[in-house]
């Protein structure tokens, strides 16, 4: 006598799943992916703003590693801290089994308890308001969580979200790269140094929160208060305070990674300091006057003291 065979039932897929640890399976790759994204965004973008002639040289690339490092153990973190448990929060608001799209509103709902705690948390620890902070933690979790749910409803391992999120990531990036190119050769919102009269540069600066101050007078007379030095050897304690001269010299040319056009620059010659040509940046309406002490030897990059008017 043949006996009929007898099926075991399907497995649960929250029991298949079911543990902390593949509750988020590859979450930290779209947060270290939208890191990279972002900082090839704004390297392509350098032409659309002012770098103050500061270059990403020798200093810039000494520092990827450590920068490599700390993305990977933010990636981390943030899938420990923010969207492990907005996906534990979902489970258990939905139930046994997830559906599509209850698991997505469960994730949604989950990611912004987590998004409202971890604000609270923030403005409670620095004096900033609510509602900007909870903005920026929300923006850095929406990849994650939707990755971790996709994962999760497709029944992904690691090495899966590895192949689509590595996928998406070059992409971005060939389109970064050819808007950048583009950017380049069409000077697209273009930074453009202002242009501005000598009598527009009379009156008080001030840098540093307040701790820089320099003020220019009509009849040419300068006075500056505790300005940093301008040379790359100077103490910690050095600063440069006194009365001199300025003088006013339109269309210097700058440097930077693109060539910028003529800048404008602002002489300055006070006794027992030294300084080069104090440069203009900003825009019309709210001007700079930047300088750039640059050490060879030195293992970080330039230092730019800017000042802006009163």
């Amino acid at each position: 006598m043949v006996m009929p065979d007898v099926h075991a039932p399907a497995p649960d897929p929250a029991e298949r799943r079911g543990r902390w640890s593949r509750l988020a399976t590859g979450a930290e790759l779209p947060f270290i992916a939208q890191l990279v994204v972002a900082g090839a965004v704004f390297i392509a973008t350098t032409g659309m703003r002012d770098d103050h002639d500061v270059t990403f040289g020798a200093g810039f690339a000494a520092a990827v590693p450590r920068l490599i490092l700390l993305v990977v153990l933010a990636a981390y973190l943030h899938w420990l801290l923010f969207t492990l448990p907005a996906m534990a929060l979902a489970r258990l608001l939905g139930g046994p089994r997830w559906e599509a799209a209850r698991g997505a509103l469960c994730a949604v709902a989950g990611a912004a308890v987590l998004t409202a705690a971890h604000a609270w948390w923030v403005t409670s620890l620095w004096d900033v308001p609510f509602v900007p902070a909870a903005a920026w933690i929300a923006g850095a979790g929406v990849l994650p969580v939707t990755a971790a749910w996709y994962a999760r409803h497709r029944w992904l391992w690691w090495g899966g979200m590895l192949a689509r999120v590595g996928a998406l990531t070059g992409i971005a990036l060939l389109v970064t790269a050819l808007g950048g190119f583009l950017q380049v050769r069409t000077g697209f919102h273009a930074y453009e140094p202002p242009r501005l009269e000598r009598s527009q540069y009379v009156g008080e600066w001030v840098g540093g929160g307040g701790a820089y101050r320099l003020s220019l007078r009509e009849n040419g007379e300068a006075e500056v208060g505790n300005l940093p030095p301008g040379k790359s050897n100077s103490g910690l304690w050095e600063a440069c305070s006194g009365t001199g001269t300025w003088h006013f010299e339109p269309k210097h040319e700058s440097g930077g990674i693109f060539h910028r056009g003529p800048r404008d620059r602002v002489s300055l010659s006070i006794g027992g300091c030294s300084f080069g040509d104090w440069q203009v940046a900003g825009t019309a309406d709210r001007p700079e006057l930047f300088y750039v002490v640059r050490d060879p030897d030195g293992p970080g990059g330039p230092d730019v003291t800017t000042l802006h008017r009163v």
